[in-house]
């Protein structure tokens, strides 16, 4: 199987930080307006944590070094 190498990481690493910055946007907006999200954004960001471990699990040592380097996470 052919494992993530550093331009599929770079598209992983941005589609990923770009859905969470989406659903703290929801939550903050939610929360404005009093508003009950049915999915919070703290279980958000842990559903990606899981993600992203899987994605580290197959991305190759290289990518996954570049990654690190460059990305908060």
């Amino acid at each position: 199987m052919r494992k993530f190498d550093i331009q599929d990481r770079i598209i992983l690493d941005d589609a990923l930080d770009s859905f969470l910055h989406s659903a703290k946007v929801h939550a903050e907006e939610a929360e404005l307006m009093g508003k009950r999200q049915i999915v919070t954004y703290e279980y958000w960001k842990m559903m990606m944590k899981v993600v992203q471990e899987k994605i580290d699990m197959m991305t190759t040592q290289k990518a996954l070094s570049h990654s690190n380097q460059y990305r908060n996470k």
